[in-house]
């Protein structure tokens, strides 16, 4: 959304998504996500929004910006991705560009999606090897998507934009596209070049806090407070900042599993990065040994026990709750038959595991509950909770877990 409407500001651009009930509500400037205000779509005069595949036919770019998920064995799913190069192909034309922002792991666009579009249009995949410049067919490009949920300032018109193209006429084409709305653009030399770089920023990203987790397990047993001990770090010039949390979404936490098939598909076995991968997979359950601890130490019967739970999207600030760790947790703790209330005022579902969402902030029952757990404290709500959060608990003798960082330590019984 963010792209298509930067781009309709200088084209004609066509918004299509098979999902009927998303296009009327883009129709009416309605973003379910909350990322897009409605005086955005005020100023995109030249964007139309439809699921009438038969309205991408006169496109000279096609953008393919389709989820790329991960199934249940931890493997790519690339059926969304394959299904939109079939409907694509069924409409370039010669000289047409296919470019795919999608994440996926090296080689795809090119293994994968490039035959599909060939077998399905009939046209040749013009690269630097097609000499002949007569030739009829299509091009390619693969230029990452590089936004972050939630970020107002790393927006795509103030970031460098990668890009790649299939040969010099593909790129010229594709800088000119993504210059006219990008403060940079970087040119990779290869498709399969920009495909890495766009795997392993979230695979570092993963492995960064998964180190972090690990050494916050061992300064838990050490009864050292991890946040004061990456302040006190952070003052040396080359000390990279990151914070111990649970790691959901759809894209750090997914990343790493398309870049180890890769790997696996080649012959290499690769272990710093799958290390990585089970220590922010195996949080939760960290976190639930951890409450399970304090229950104890208090002498808190945990079957029964009310607990408010605060934030369950996948990282704060965004409606957004695909693999988010926090509804993971709400899972497992409900099997304790505990009383959970969630509060979530900006995530869009009002019921989740069969608990209802509270929205209001003053719809929170007063000195009910037993524990409060604070997972995603989203910034809007961040001084109200800080300010009141006692005033939920019933008793003295209660339990306070803050997963988000959001209270002073000594304000809490346990914390990352």
């Amino acid at each position: 959304m963010p792209l298509a409407l930067l781009l309709s500001k200088k084209n004609l651009v066509i918004g299509y998504d098979n999902n009927l009930k998303k296009i009327n509500l883009l129709k009416k400037k309605i973003d379910i996500t909350k990322e897009i205000k409605k005086k955005v779509f005020d100023q995109a005069k030249n964007i139309i929004f439809s699921n009438n595949e038969t309205d991408l036919q006169n496109s000279d770019f096609f953008l393919i910006a389709v989820p790329t998920p991960i199934n249940k064995y931890k493997k790519p799913d690339l059926s969304l991705l394959i299904n939109a190069t079939k409907l694509v192909a069924k409409y370039i034309k010669n000289k047409s560009i296919v470019i795919l922002e999608s994440t996926v792991y090296p080689g795809t666009t090119e293994e994968i999606c490039v035959p599909i579009l060939k077998k399905v249009s009939s046209l040749e995949y013009i690269d630097f090897s097609e000499k002949n410049l007569t030739t009829n067919g299509f091009y390619c490009g693969y230029c990452p998507e590089r936004v972050n949920p939630g970020d107002k300032i790393h927006t795509i018109d103030k970031i460098t934009k990668v890009i790649s193209g299939s040969n010099k006429f593909a790129i010229s084409k594709i800088k000119k596209l993504y210059s006219s709305i990008c403060k940079e653009v970087y040119i990779s030399n290869s498709i399969k070049t920009a495909e890495a770089a766009k795997i392993i920023e979230n695979t570092q990203r993963d492995l960064n806090i998964a180190l972090v987790n690990e050494l916050s397990k061992i300064f838990n047993l050490l009864n050292i407070d991890t946040e004061e001990v990456i302040s006190t770090a952070s003052t040396k010039w080359n000390f990279a900042k990151f914070y111990p949390g649970l790691v959901g979404g759809h894209c750090i936490g997914v990343d790493p599993y398309y870049l180890t098939y890769k790997a696996k598909k080649i012959g290499f076995k690769p272990n710093v990065i799958l290390a990585g991968r089970k220590i922010n997979d195996g949080m939760v359950n960290y976190v639930i040994q951890n409450i399970i601890k304090k229950y104890k130490q208090k002498k808190i019967k945990l079957q029964k026990s009310r607990i408010l739970f605060v934030g369950c999207t996948f990282k704060k600030n965004v409606t957004d709750i695909r693999n988010s760790k926090s509804i993971e947790l709400i899972d497992k703790i409900k099997k304790f038959k505990t009383k959970i209330d969630i509060f979530d005022p900006i995530v869009n579902e009002k019921n989740i595991l069969n608990i209802n969402v509270i929205k209001n902030k003053h719809s929170i029952k007063l000195g009910y509950y037993d524990t409060l757990l604070f997972s995603v404290v989203h910034d809007k709500y961040k001084e109200f909770l800080t300010k009141n959060y006692h005033k939920f608990l019933k008793s003295k003798n209660n339990i306070i877990i803050d997963l988000d960082g959001c209270l002073q330590k000594h304000n809490s019984d346990f914390r990352l």
